[in-house]
């Protein structure tokens, strides 16, 4: 993958972490997939996910329901379709296993 990682890949700690199911306090899970905080900027998500969630801060957790997802994914198209693609299969067992999952800032 180009822009998420999972744990073992990792170079550094600077990450946003997109956990299945509401999260459960704990940090660094295996089956969680990860993006560097530079790669989030750059390619518009953190932007987008500002414009979709209103009170979403990238220093905290935040829940992501498939309504909401799909937004994201729609707004996505234009700037950040190419990330987003490596996180469609992750997030659609996340949304089948646990109806959400939480994007966990840095």
């Amino acid at each position: 993958m180009k822009y998420f990682y999972r744990k073992n890949e990792l170079k550094g700690t600077d990450c946003h972490e997109f956990f299945r199911g509401e999260w459960d306090g704990r940090f660094w899970n295996d089956d969680s997939i990860y993006i560097y905080d530079e790669d989030f900027r750059q390619t518009g998500l953190r932007h987008i996910l500002g414009k979709v969630i209103a009170d979403y801060s990238p220093y905290d957790s935040t829940e992501i329901y498939p309504d909401e997802w799909e937004k994201i994914c729609e707004m996505a198209r234009l700037s950040a379709g190419d990330a987003l693609k490596e996180v469609e299969s992750w997030a659609e067992r996340a949304f089948e296993e646990y109806g959400m999952f939480t994007i966990l800032g840095i």
